[in-house]
């Protein structure tokens, strides 16, 4: 059961992983610097938007640096890590983020661009994390 445990927390790493790849692949492709320039362009909007401007940009770049901790924390198999993932949960479905980071990528190859199929998925996609690591955790 151990190692079906360490399977899982490796899965996830994977899939956190290919988010953060695609993260900084995409920043590169437009000439951006990963979060330098997300932190850049937030400054130039802030006079115009205000408050809710701040809780956004802070909700995501919250969200992106616990991506990358959950990464190294999975990999590590910290018996902790169940706690940062379920404190992202909220963060990933209020930001549309699913954990199966690759379901994006294949939207847009395959051309499928509903807002309802994107909630769909992150709501989905967090079902089965959560769940797959409960499931984990108890085995141990």
């Amino acid at each position: 059961m151990k190692n079906k445990f360490n399977n899982i927390y490796l899965f996830w790493a994977v899939m956190d992983f290919l988010y953060i790849v695609r993260f900084v692949w995409l920043n590169i492709q437009q000439g951006r610097i990963p979060l330098i320039d997300d932190i850049l362009s937030f400054s130039k909007i802030y006079p115009e938007h205000g408050t809710s401007s701040v809780v956004i940009f802070s909700t995501s770049l919250l969200l992106n640096v616990s991506i990358i901790f959950s990464v190294i924390l999975l990999v590590k198999k910290w018996k902790g890590v169940n706690f940062l993932i379920y404190l992202q949960t909220p963060f990933r479905l209020l930001l549309l983020t699913p954990s199966l980071s690759f379901l994006s990528w294949l939207f847009k190859r395959l051309g499928i661009s509903s807002v309802l199929v994107l909630i769909l998925t992150v709501i989905v996609s967090e079902m089965i994390k959560v769940y797959s690591l409960k499931v984990a955790q108890k085995s141990v």
